[in-house]
């Protein structure tokens, strides 16, 4: 692993609030600013996310916006909102004008992490096990993640959103997992993810 892969690895992992190496750390050019992420202070990395996530969300316009976590595998109907991409979006609102948040995403029972317990990625095995517990408030949907791997838990919740005659406007997410190494792993390109349903698959849509 190169320095710069390490780098974006450890920015990453802060985001997502796992635990750093205690004896290790690692610098990140943020705004043009170098700074310092060890597992002490790795909570800062999520307003550095947000300060780049703000940016991209203001790009769209003026219009509302509703900010939508991707609920992580534990989050299910009563689970306070405590959760990392709720944290993320709360970071974000901060910085973008005209925005809500929504945690009406939720799992209906708790899963098996795809990343520590084998869960699925699937999203014709996620959908049906996602929920909108709440009426979603006017405006254009960002669906906000911490790392995106197959796009799983992506396209099931769109599909989710669409039940209710909604689409996101955008999605982020602050990692991307891909089996190619780039010249600079902190200029992942933005994509477009096929989120069109197979209708005809009544086992899942019904």
């Amino acid at each position: 692993m190169r320095g710069v892969d390490y780098n974006a690895t450890h920015m990453v992992k802060a985001v997502k609030g796992l635990d750093l190496n205690p004896n290790a750390y690692t610098y990140v050019t943020v705004d043009g600013k170098q700074r310092r992420i060890a597992d002490s202070n790795k909570d800062d990395s999520i307003d550095w996310f947000a300060a780049w996530a703000a940016a991209q969300i203001d790009a769209l316009g003026t219009r509302p916006k509703v900010l939508l976590p991707i609920p992580s595998s534990k989050t299910i109907a009563n689970s306070p909102e405590t959760y990392r991409t709720f944290m993320l979006a709360e970071a974000i609102a901060k910085r973008v004008k005209s925005c809500t948040i929504s945690s009406a995403l939720r799992f209906v029972e708790a899963r098996p992490s795809s990343r520590e317990e084998g869960g699925s990625r699937d999203p014709k095995v996620l959908y049906p096990n996602m929920t909108l517990i709440k009426t979603l408030p006017v405006g254009q949907i960002v669906l906000i993640d911490d790392v995106m791997t197959s796009g799983g838990h992506l396209i099931a919740s769109s599909w989710k959103l669409a039940d209710k005659n909604r689409s996101p406007a955008l999605a982020l997410a602050c990692g991307r997992s891909i089996d190619v190494q780039l010249d600079d792993p902190f200029s992942v390109p933005a994509e477009e993810v096929d989120i069109a349903r197979q209708d005809d698959d009544e086992d899942i849509f019904g």
